[in-house]
Order: C-alpha cells, then sequence, then structure tokens
C-alpha cells in the first residue's frame, strides 16, 4: 500500500490499524453487544502488541517521544489487561459502553496524527481543537458511564474499569501536555528566527 509507504510509515501504520480498530468496535457494538464484550479486549491487545513490535524493530527510526509514550503506556496496559482478565466479571452492559466510548476517544487524535505524518498540514489551532475533542469524549464516557449506573457502584468490576480508565488518562494528558509545550516552544524559536533572521547583523548596524 502507498499510503504506508515512506517516512513515518511505521507510525502511520499504527494510527491506521488504531483508527480501523475503533471502527470495528463501533460496528460491532450494536450488532451484538456480547460479541464486542467478548472481542474488544483482544482487538485492543493484538493492536498494542503489533505497536511493541514495531517500537522493538524500528527502535532507531522512531521519534523519542513516540517510542517513550507507546512503551510507558502499552506497557502499563498489559499489565491492565491481566487485572481486566481476572476483575471483570461481571462485564456488564454499562461497562460495555463506557469501554466503547472511552477507547473510541482516541480516534481524534490517531486522525490527526496520521494526517500529519503523511505530509499534509496540522495547525496549532487544529492540534489543539482535537485535544480538547479528545479530553472531552473521555469526560462524556465517564460521565455517562456513571449516569447509567445510578452514580452507585454495584461490583469491583465496575470500579476497576472507570480506575484504569482515569489512570490511563493521566498518562495521556501527562505525555500530552508535554508534547504540547516543546512543540509551542519550538514553533515561538522558529517564529522569531523568521521575525529578526539576522539579529546579530542587526545589533552591529544598531551600534
Amino acid at each position: 500500500m502507498s499510503i504506508l509507504k515512506g517516512k513515518h510509515r511505521a507510525e502511520r501504520s499504527h494510527y491506521l490499524l488504531s483508527i480501523i480498530s475503533v471502527v470495528c468496535y463501533i460496528a460491532l457494538f450494536p450488532l451484538n453487544s456480547e460479541l464486542f464484550r467478548h472481542y474488544w479486549m483482544q482487538i485492543l491487545l493484538g493492536l498494542y502488541l503489533y505497536d511493541l513490535c514495531i517500537i522493538a524493530r524500528d527502535w532507531r527510526q522512531l521519534k523519542p517521544s513516540y517510542r517513550t509514550f507507546y512503551s510507558v503506556h502499552h506497557g502499563v496496559s498489559l499489565g491492565l489487561f491481566v487485572i481486566w482478565h481476572l476483575s471483570f466479571v461481571p462485564f456488564t452492559d454499562a461497562m460495555a459502553i463506557g469501554a466503547l466510548l472511552w477507547v473510541s476517544s482516541d480516534v481524534w487524535r490517531w486522525a490527526e496524527q496520521f494526517w500529519r505524518l503523511s505530509g499534509k498540514h496540522s495547525s496549532n489551532k487544529l492540534r489543539d481543537g482535537v485535544y480538547y475533542l479528545e479530553r472531552g469524549h473521555r469526560v462524556f464516557a465517564y460521565a455517562l458511564f456513571l449516569w447509567i449506573l445510578d452514580f452507585e457502584f454495584k461490583y469491583m468490576s465496575e470500579i476497576v474499569l472507570i480506575s484504569s480508565g482515569i489512570l490511563m488518562d493521566i498518562i495521556d494528558t501527562y505525555f500530552q501536555q508535554q508534547a504540547r509545550r516543546v512543540h509551542r516552544l519550538k514553533h515561538s524559536i522558529t517564529k522569531g528566527i523568521h521575525t529578526n533572521p539576522h539579529p546579530q547583523n542587526n545589533k552591529k548596524k544598531a551600534a
């Protein structure tokens, strides 16, 4: 596929497969929520294992921010998979809806990053919009999950689910804020250079 050739092909393959996985989730849930509850974890686990293989294979070619974030993120996630497998009993309808909404919130960021790494223009305004859209999507997932439960937890599995989401949100938000800070710093430096390309010459003239 030509779409996966060229620079950043490993990262783009990750984002493309991630988007496809969300499409599968959205299509599967209304067709058969029972099948969704059975396969959503396997699909996510398969995606994460693929990512870790990419990181191991292309470590030197990947951006440091990419490999650091996904090494930490997926490392924690693999631990959570074990906890989920042991504790998601029962896996209620409310949990299925919460999991669907929470996992699908990443699609906005994945789409923007795939677009940008494909050589398309991505402005600061677009990045900020995607960031707040993803955050809002996750807040909505939490709110709907708690509303369906009537703000009462009947099973330990429900507490494990929302606690896992909050933990991963903390990790995601930290790395995203760091990336936003670095990007804005680079942008301000580049803007300063374009505004005053010969600062030393200007000083000499002034003298």
